[in-house]
């Protein structure tokens, strides 16, 4: 029973026990008061009569009978009786005194007459000629008794009816605090710092309403300290200060952990040099070659922002690089000469004074080594830059893989959707001591004419040719279908990550409420992720889609954390469920006691909203036991188990 309910039931009763007794002192004095009356009546009547029996002639029994009569005829009494000195007893016995029940029978068995019966002699002189007894009738004091109470009562319950609807209103504006501060604890759990304006005037509520406020703003505070602390670290580590992209380590730490994981890449890795910038420091002076310099590293943000995955970084003054996801060669050439003639038209235009190279080689393999990419890439840079004017070179080695032309690719892929061609498999992630399965990832394969291609190699076409949504929707039916065959495990979520440009789209939306509504008891075994990178452009329509699907019990989750520019204060805005670090910071974890600090100060950031910390890529058992001191609820990563093509077997898995 809640408080404002115990309240109120103490207040009822303690108005019912007042109207009760109130009652029940009415029921009482009234019945008092009556029956003296009755008492009196009787015993004023048997006087009356006595006399007027004094004055009747000896033995005119006639005469005594009519003066009895008329008496008895008036109603107010049940019983008169003369009882003569000589003779036979003349008595009028009772009965009913009002046509219809003067009172319901329950009252009257309730409440009862203690009825005298009142005597007087007759004389006459100095004989006494008999004895004349008279009980007076209650029927005309139940009825009025009655009445009265039914009065009261009908006052009582007006009162009472009053007296709960104040009451009511009364409690709702004095709880109307505690509500408050109710929702404010709520919120605080759903990482909302909410702080009451609205201050009480009652001394007690005012308190308890300042004391959550100040805490808020303490939790608030500790809060907004460490997250400025790990954005601080993760800026002095892995960025540029001048440019805010990645610095030299950043850059190839990132680019190392996706060519050296035995997972599939498919991207174009590209290093841009500015020809003159020594000679443009000299004529313009520090300050203008800084804003430069910071100008063109916004520039690169803003150009990679529209390839998700994409990174860029500055590896000395005036060398920068970045790396593009793409399909083959010809995406690889397209995409290099479109960042070429961006930046043509943009900051690094030759009205500016500033020449650039880029030099690009185009990586797709199981596994690649990072120092002969770079070595590529930077022959196809001195190849451009042979030319004085701005130019771009692509890296002219073996081509190998799949070529085909931007049209073919968009066949392939509709084709696709059209035949199911998409295979799912799934890897394992475990908890921080690998005893317990808490999810499966979920990665996605597009089977074509005998080849199996990676996302990493057909989803940059797909993002292009716009087919994001359909293809995000066709996976999480597919996996749906799939749990559907083979019911899921108890407690373990399959997470799917879906692209930035299916989260805006409103009928994607739709789609997966229509997926989900079909089985929602399976789709609380989904969850859902996007790349932290992307979040700056789709957080209100992130926020959309996991509030509409949280009725189906499906989670929201952040992949890739520690990639991105935005504050991770998005982890207090956004209704997620847990963070998934990226595996480049797992990724030699044991030697980089800095990159350890990050994700403990990330674990302690999420841990306090309570999320759950997931880490990626762990291959060496010396980083897993690493990353296990830094206090994250799971991992997962070809250290644990590469991807289970069926389900089954995933299902069969076991920690090991």
């Amino acid at each position: 029973m809640t408080l404002r309910q115990q309240f109120s039931f103490l207040t009822s009763l303690l108005v019912v026990i007042l109207l009760v007794g109130n009652l029940l002192l009415t029921i009482g004095n009234g019945r008092d008061y009556f029956q003296q009356q009755l008492n009196a009546r009787a015993y004023d009547a048997a006087t009356s009569l006595a006399l007027s029996m004094s004055q009747v002639p000896a033995g005119d029994d006639i005469q005594l009978q009519r003066l009895m009569d008329v008496l008895f005829d008036r109603g107010f009494f049940s019983d008169i009786e003369f009882i003569p000195v000589n003779g036979p007893a003349l008595e009028r016995r009772s009965r009913e005194a009002l046509a219809n029940a003067p009172a319901p029978q329950w009252f009257m068995n309730l409440v009862s007459f203690d009825l005298m019966v009142a005597e007087a002699d007759v004389t006459r002189g100095w004989s006494r000629l008999g004895l004349v007894k008279i009980v007076s009738h209650p029927d005309f004091a139940y009825r009025d008794l009655w009445s009265m109470v039914r009065s009261e009562l009908m006052w009582f319950a007006w009162v009472l009816i009053i007296a709960l609807i104040l009451l009511h209103i009364l409690l709702g504006w004095l709880f109307r605090p505690i509500n408050r501060v109710e929702k404010q604890a709520l919120a605080i759990c759903e990482k909302d710092w909410q702080v009451q304006e609205d201050i009480p005037r009652a001394r007690e509520l005012q308190r308890m309403v300042l004391a959550m406020n100040k805490m808020v703003e303490k939790l608030r505070s500790i809060f907004n300290e460490q997250s400025a602390m790990t954005e601080q670290l993760r800026s002095e580590s892995f960025s540029d200060s001048l440019t805010g992209i990645l610095n030299r380590r950043g850059f190839d730490e990132r680019l190392a952990h996706i060519l050296c994981r035995e997972e599939e890449h498919s991207g174009v890795l590209v290093l841009m040099q500015l020809g003159n910038l020594t000679e443009f420091n000299n004529n313009h002076g520090r300050q203008a070659t800084d804003d430069a310099l910071s100008l063109l590293g916004q520039e690169l943000q803003r150009v990679l922002a529209d390839y998700p995955l994409a990174f860029s970084g500055r590896r000395s003054g005036s060398d920068f690089g970045f790396y593009i996801p793409c399909t083959d060669r010809v995406h690889a050439s397209d995409l290099l000469q479109l960042v070429h003639s961006q930046l043509m038209t943009g900051v690094l235009s030759p009205r500016q004074g500033l020449t650039f190279h880029l030099g690009g080689v185009f990586l797709q393999n199981l596994q690649d080594d990072p120092a002969h990419a770079l070595s590529c890439a930077d022959a196809a840079l001195r190849q451009a830059q042979r030319h004085p004017e701005s130019e771009a070179r692509l890296y002219d080695g073996d081509q190998g893989g799949v070529e085909w032309t931007a049209g073919e690719w968009r066949k392939v892929l509709q084709e696709a959707l059209a035949t199911d061609a998409l295979t799912l498999q799934y890897q394992p992630v475990v908890s921080n001591a690998g005893e317990q399965l808490l999810q499966f990832e979920v990665f996605s394969r597009l089977e074509w004419q005998g080849q199996v291609l990676s996302a990493a190699r057909f989803w940059p076409m797909v993002e292009q040719h716009q087919l994001s949504a359909r293809y995000d929707a066709s996976i999480v039916a597919q996996v749906m279908k799939t749990l559907v065959q083979t019911p899921p495990l108890a407690d373990v979520r399959y997470c799917i990550n879906i692209s930035p440009a299916s989260v805006l789209d409103e009928e994607f939306h739709k789609q997966l409420q229509a997926v989900f509504s079909h089985s929602p008891e399976l789709a609380s075994h989904i969850a859902l992720e996007v790349p932290e990178s992307a979040l700056a452009g789709i957080e209100s329509a992130l926020s959309r889609l996991a509030l509409s699907l949280r009725n189906y019990g499906v989670v929201l989750g952040i992949d890739q954390v520690g990639t991105g520019t935005m504050a991770f204060a998005y982890m207090q805005r956004l209704p997620l469920d847990y963070i998934r670090i990226d595996g480049s910071f797992s990724r030699g974890l044991a030697a980089a006691q800095d990159r350890k600090f990050f994700i403990q100060s990330m674990v302690q950031i999420a841990h306090n909203l309570d999320l759950t910390v997931l880490g990626e890529g762990v291959e060496e058992n010396d980083d897993v036991s690493v990353l296990r001191q830094t206090g994250v609820d799971g991992m997962s990563g070809y250290y644990f188990s590469r991807p289970l093509v069926a389900i089954a077997d995933a299902h069969q898995w076991q920690p090991q």
